[in-house]
């Protein structure tokens, strides 16, 4: 049902056109305007127009898939705009599309613009005399289609799971990883870990991607090191929560409140799947509502200005890092990757289904005993089943050099991934513990002989790294007996000499508040501190809610013959008028673009003949085009020629801003859309202009 504000808002949306774009669209529905005129009363004239039921009839009548797809899309988006539009239509139709899809939709009074006072930006809203007959004709399904697998997928399922993560995080932790400037892990690298993973090139770097990104790894003084404590911390995170963060993580580096963001949209996203699978297409959709729905007000509160402004203000700076399509299109194309996303098969035209993994079913239930997923053969390779999660695996492999990768994960227990267990105070009988308890067999004896000899060698010589506490002789007893100093000795190393269990690339200032050693000083560092102390804190997917709007069980259709026959009505109609050839076309082209509902529209309505196209070598042409298109701020589409590929054309869409004349030539300043950049273009390259006027 329409309300009072939506007219009065609709009213004010008509008065705030231009002169020529107001006086155009009352000329094209109510005729020669006699003056003196009242601009409020042409409003409500043209709001009489509309309400009559024969012409709302015929409005409806000639819809088209097309504009039921934008005005389906303009009722689910909230504050729907026109580049939010052509963002969700992406790879459906063009920015020229969509752009002259809504001017034309505005011109046939389906939907008028509202400028935010604020944020500037212009909001598309359906128009409300229309509202109440229009919503049987909208149909969600035509945004997104019902999914019917034609074929159904034979590839080989792979999906990122714990004992992957841990295989990787082996292969750091032992051999440490070397990239590149741009970040590309190195040759010989890539090389060892294709060997481990066969076939998964792309995958290593986009994990490689997010280790970097997530900070667990840090750089060390020629590759780099496992960062442990950050990935005890992330090992600790559902294993849903985890997989969402390397996804978003490997396409970019984001802010905390970014990380956060991008993977609880994904999550979301994943999580709206209907159980038969969707396209490409449609995730990308689903994930581009997620990303702009926002919190509303509760009913009947209305924000104050100061508010509305904060609001503005707010969306303003989320500009700058606005959710867009190619960011979503990577973070689908790694969920690819990893696995989270997998293909169910093919459609009707060929377009591949997708489905959501299904993410932890193999991992023990806490509370469960610990499976026996652990075997050890005679060259001490250790077999890994799945079954354990990330938290659990990174303690068991911490002695462990990772083999290869595949259906079973295979590492080994040799003497340089053995060191790398005592460096973190492991022991000979804790490393035998750790393997009773997942394993169903004893421990070969002869690897319990090589692990007790090489923990007696490592042993032998020790070398230190990290924070020492000296104190003077007086307060050896006080060091020694404080709890709150004696719980951070790892070893005494000489009286009054002590190495502490602090890592040595975190801060120490909570050790010198608790010690009570009040003489020490604040340790200075050069290292700044990283923002990622923890990791936020993601809820359970939501399935998007927008579809409750539209449970109808039947949608209306338009006829198709029913507009054909109301369209050759009305040219037959202009062959019989005595008009100039430019007249006629002009009218049959209102006609074609559905401007004219009806014979007596059509006798009213004012004819302007105006040229709309030009061709490259009329120069004169395409200057009197650009002038009246800068003069009246109509939007131009441009073709030119590819400076680099012969033969290759290129379109651009956009606002002419001015033109400078220069002898035997013209310099166009144009402003792209959507993006706004400006571009500095010589008329003479175009090879074909055309003005998307209202």
């Amino acid at each position: 049902m329409k309300t009072e504000n939506e007219i009065a808002q609709w009213q004010d949306a008509i008065a705030s056109l231009s002169d020529k774009q107001f006086f155009d669209l009352i000329q094209l529905y109510l005729g020669e305007i006699k003056t003196p005129y009242n601009k409020q009363r042409l409003i409500e004239q043209l709001a009489s127009f509309i309400h009559k039921q024969d012409n709302i009839q015929k409005i409806l009548t000639l819809l088209d898939t097309f504009d039921v797809k934008i005005l389906t899309a303009i009722s689910i988006i909230p504050q729907a705009t026109q580049e939010a539009l052509a963002d969700f239509f992406n790879g459906e139709f063009s920015i020229t599309e969509i752009y002259a899809e809504i001017i034309n939709l505005t011109e046939r009074l389906l939907i008028y613009k509202i400028k935010d006072p604020y944020s500037e930006k212009s909001f598309l809203h359906i128009t409300p005399f229309l509202k109440e007959a229009l919503d049987s004709y909208l149909n969600i399904k035509l945004l997104f289609p019902d999914t019917n697998i034609t074929t159904y997928s034979t590839d080989d399922i792979f999906t990122l799971n714990p004992n992957i993560l841990s295989a990787f995080i082996s292969y750091i932790k032992i051999r440490g990883i070397s990239c590149k400037i741009d970040g590309t892990i190195k040759k010989n690298d890539i090389s060892r870990l294709v060997e481990i993973f066969p076939g998964k090139e792309k995958f290593i770097q986009l994990l490689m991607n997010a280790f970097i990104n997530l900070h667990l790894v840090k750089e060390g003084p020629k590759a780099y090191e496992l960062n442990k404590n950050r990935c005890k911390t992330f090992s600790n995170l559902p294993e849903i929560q985890q997989y969402a963060f390397l996804c978003a993580a490997s396409v970019s580096r984001f802010s905390l409140d970014g990380l956060k963001k991008e993977a609880q949209l994904l999550i979301d996203s994943l999580s709206s799947i209907p159980e038969n699978g969707c396209t490409h297409q449609t995730l990308l959709r689903l994930a581009f509502l997620f990303g702009i729905f926002k919190e509303e007000s509760p009913a009947g509160i209305k924000k104050n200005r100061f508010s509305q402004m904060l609001e503005a203000a707010r969306a303003k700076e989320d500009d700058l890092s606005q959710q867009n399509v190619s960011i979503l299109d990577r973070m689908i194309d790694s969920a690819l990757e990893f696995g989270l996303l997998q293909k169910l098969g093919t459609n009707e035209s060929g377009e591949k289904i997708y489905t959501m993994a299904k993410i932890g079913a193999n991992t023990v239930k806490e509370g469960q005993p610990s499976p026996k997923v652990l075997n050890i053969d005679s060259t001490f390779t250790v077999t890994l089943m799945p079954g354990l999660a990330l938290s659990e695996l990174l303690p068991l492999t911490s002695f462990m050099m990772i083999k290869k990768c595949g259906v079973v994960t295979e590492f080994e227990i040799n003497r340089q991934s053995v060191s790398a267990a005592f460096d973190q105070d492991w022991t000979p009988e804790k490393i035998f513990t750790a393997i009773s308890d997942y394993s169903y067999y004893e421990i070969p004896q002869n690897l319990k002989i090589n692990i007790s000899e090489w923990y007696n060698s490592y042993s032998s010589a020790t070398l230190y790294f990290g924070y020492i506490l000296k104190v003077t002789e007086s307060n050896i007893s006080f060091a020694e007996n404080n709890p709150n100093i004696k719980k951070y000795i790892k070893e005494k190393l000489a009286d009054g000499i002590y190495l502490l269990n602090i890592p040595s690339d975190s801060p120490i200032t909570k050790f010198i508040d608790e010690s009570g050693l009040e003489f020490l000083g604040n340790l200075k560092t050069s290292d700044p501190a990283s923002e990622f102390t923890s990791f936020p804190a993601l809820r359970p997917g939501q399935k998007i809610s927008i579809f409750s709007k539209f449970q109808k069980e039947n949608y209306s259709e338009t006829s198709v013959s029913q507009s054909s026959a109301l369209i050759k009505e009305l040219k037959e109609a202009v062959i019989k008028k005595e008009l100039t050839s430019q007249q006629k076309e002009s009218l049959n082209n209102r006609i074609s673009n559905r401007l004219i509902l009806s014979l007596d529209q059509l006798e009213k309505t004012v004819i302007k003949t105006e040229i709309l196209e030009a061709e490259g070598l009329d120069f004169a042409g395409k200057i009197h085009l650009l002038d009246t298109a800068v003069k009246e701020e109509d939007l131009v589409e441009l073709q030119m020629p590819d400076a680099i590929v012969p033969g290759k054309f290129f379109t651009i869409f956009g606002r002419p801003l001015s033109i400078s004349r220069q002898p035997g030539e013209a310099v166009l300043r144009f402003q792209l859309e959507p993006t706004k950049e400006i571009e500095s273009i010589l008329v003479s390259r175009i090879t074909h202009l055309r003005r998307i006027r209202f």
